[in-house]
């Protein structure tokens, strides 16, 4: 089985596991108001994506040798569910109107109150309601976990990486959004908002999850993150080539975003720093400019090719991958299981969305 085929199944298996959790909810809700009951059927809808987060705590389950495959299924959705918290609170930040091929939950909600009522602000109403469902949805999470049928012991050890881990991804989104609006920035400046806001996050975090479901504890825990770092790295320079190169269908969101946002990415820096004077003069333009064109769009995309931009965050990409593939051996001696962390790396800088 692929790394595709993997994380295929796991949707596959959890999506009924997913929705029984929301209409659980969803009566408890009722029990209060329709319009919390109606949260959780928008909460729910949002729910999807690629779901590498909770494929991937899975398979580190697996890797230490967990058996329980009914459990560590339920469980895993914490992170899928705390991940569309943090997309709810992010389309805000980044003033996106669209997600996963949908419109973004601060707009649907600044849409209802268009709908609904006759006083206030309805821009201001979608923001509110969006950080508020963002906020019980990471609270869902965390019960999740409390509630699930593992050890106490356990679950307060992955309780605790949980936050930590949520804690830091904070700190990451604060350094990119200062950043974005920093005049200078360096290519470690990158690697680090990288580091903080994806990587651990992404693929270092998930696994050390499932690892410590398992029952897994000690240096062979801590050498997820050999492997999870350098791969979770890659993973998000992936993501930016695919914001600048994809179609809009494919990526679920605005093509260019991450340009209209002025988005600190190494396509972006290496443009920057390698493309004539009349070239950096328009990416000056048009990074920041959420008006522009298909045209303009397009001659963002040819410079990021012809400086080499792309060439050179593809082979660090890659050489990010191979780094992190040298520790597979340390985490499991499961020959399928190694070879499912080797496909799972691979895809982290092959996919298309």
């Amino acid at each position: 089985m692929g790394a595709e085929n993997y994380i295929k199944d796991y949707i596959k298996k959890t999506t009924p596991l997913l929705d029984k959790i929301f209409k659980e909810k969803e009566k408890e809700a009722a029990r209060i108001s329709p319009i919390t009951a109606e949260m959780m059927r928008i909460y729910l809808k949002f729910m999807g994506g690629k779901n590498i987060r909770g494929a991937l705590t899975k398979l580190g389950y697996e890797c230490f040798g967990g058996k329980n495959e009914k459990e560590i299924l339920k469980t895993s959705l914490m992170i899928e569910i705390a991940h569309t918290f943090l997309l709810m609170h992010d389309d805000i930040m980044d003033k996106d109107n669209l997600r996963r091929g949908m419109t973004t939950i601060h707009l649907q909600y600044e849409q209802l109150h268009q709908k609904r009522y006759s006083k206030g602000d309805s821009e201001h109403y979608g923001k509110c309601m969006a950080i508020d469902l963002g906020d019980a949805g990471f609270t869902i999470a965390n019960l999740l976990l409390t509630e699930a049928g593992f050890p106490a012991q356990v679950k307060l050890r992955v309780l605790r990486q949980f936050n930590q881990v949520i804690l830091t991804t904070a700190f990451g989104q604060a350094i990119d959004m200062s950043f974005e609006n920093s005049e200078e920035f360096t290519e470690d400046d990158i690697i680090k908002v990288h580091s903080f806001k994806t990587a651990n996050y992404t693929i270092t975090a998930p696994l050390q999850y499932g690892a410590l479901l398992a029952g897994g504890i000690g240096e062979r825990v801590e050498k997820i993150k050999d492997y999870g770092l350098p791969i979770g790295i890659a993973f998000q320079l992936r993501d930016d080539e695919l914001g600048l190169f994809s179609d809009e269908k494919t990526l679920g969101k605005p093509i260019a975003s991450d340009v209209g946002e002025n988005k600190i990415t190494m396509l972006h820096l290496k443009a920057l720093k390698l493309a004539n004077s009349k070239d950096k003069k328009f990416l000056e333009y048009a990074y920041g400019n959420r008006n522009l064109t298909l045209k303009e769009i397009e001659r963002v995309r040819k410079i990021t090719v012809e400086t080499g931009a792309l060439e050179y965050s593809q082979k660090l990409s890659k050489d990010l991958v191979k780094k992190g593939k040298k520790f597979v051996l340390q985490i499991t001696t499961n020959p399928k299981l190694q070879g499912m962390l080797y496909k799972m790396a691979d895809y982290m800088i092959e996919r298309n969305s």
